[in-house]
């Protein structure tokens, strides 16, 4: 972490402080004297197995997923990581928070923001950090961050202690939101109507789309780009154009990834071209792609701070 910068709070009585520098995209969002940290993981490899998570579709799927969780605790209870996958991430944290810690001269609190990705859930999240030895912080939903909710709110999206800041046409709270997330190796699509700055636990394989063949670093196309987030458009975001909400106007498109991937024009030109020819209108939102959503994360770990330790700051 080469610098500090500290901003201008949003309204609520928050403070925006980023250290941002080329070198990495893990930031931390700190104070006088405590530091909550966002922190976003960019994963470019996928698991190759699927385990059960909460929340469960039924009975038959709790009790089908007891075995791994007896192995998980078991292994917890020895000093070990939870898996093999919690153990990589934990490391990562570990690598994060030190960086944080010299930088500050005391713990860090984390909260973190991560991919919907295949695979990688919740409990694996919780368990890192756990790992790694971190105070974790949690929101109102006692969840970590989706990448989708930690860029809204990065852009000051969903903070608002009054209410909606946008409205479906039909008169809905919410602002029809995708995030595209798009590196040297991989682009991952990801939205829903969104609110507030709240997450959910866990996501349906379903609703997302990613491709480790599109990546800016790859031979394809930008038309090979732009098919692809049309096909997502509508195969999946469509279910959300649906009652209780009617078809949007406006999809507000957070760009997140790499800042080179990103800062290419010509594939903002072909995402925003897919929107259109979904039969809406891309709000592109794309500054600072490799921050945002860490600067989200670290925005939510300020409010969630208990009261007498953001009086000391």
């Amino acid at each position: 972490m080469a610098g500090r910068n500290f901003r201008e709070p949003w309204s609520g009585g928050s403070i925006e402080g980023v250290c941002e520098d080329d070198a990495t995209p893990l930031f931390a969002f700190f104070g006088a004297s405590n530091v909550g940290c966002g922190i976003i993981v960019l994963l470019h490899t996928i698991t190759d197995h699927v385990d059960h998570s909460e929340p469960y579709g039924s009975m038959e799927d709790l009790w089908n997923d007891a075995p791994r969780r007896a192995w998980r605790s078991a292994r917890k209870k020895l000093g070990l990581a939870a898996s093999a996958d919690v153990a990589v991430l934990a490391k990562m944290l570990k690598a994060t928070a030190r960086m944080a810690e010299s930088e500050l001269g005391s713990a860090v609190s984390v909260i973190q923001s991560f991919p919907a990705l295949l695979a990688l859930y919740q409990e694996d999240i919780k368990d890192a950090a756990e790992h790694a030895g971190l105070r974790m912080l949690t929101t109102d939903s006692g969840l970590q961050l989706h990448e989708l909710i930690a860029a809204y709110a990065g852009h000051g999206m969903g903070l608002s202690e009054s209410g909606s800041e946008c409205q479906t046409s039909a008169g809905f709270p919410g602002c029809h939101t995708v995030i595209v997330e798009y590196t040297e190796d991989a682009i991952l699509l990801d939205g829903r109507p969104l609110d507030r700055a709240h997450d959910i636990a866990n996501y349906d394989d379903d609703v997302i789309r990613t491709s480790f063949d599109l990546g800016s670093r790859s031979s394809a196309t930008e038309e090979q780009v732009h098919d692809f987030v049309l096909e997502y458009l509508r195969k999946v975001y469509i279910g959300y154009t649906k009652r209780p909400w009617v078809f949007p106007e406006e999809i507000t498109v957070i760009m997140t990834g790499s800042r080179d991937s990103v800062g290419r024009g010509e594939i903002r030109m072909a995402i925003a071209d897919a929107f259109s020819l979904f039969g809406t209108r891309a709000k592109m939102l794309y500054s600072d792609p490799e921050y945002v959503a860490a600067r989200g994360a670290a925005e939510i770990a300020w409010r969630a701070l208990p009261r007498d330790e953001i009086m000391e700051l």
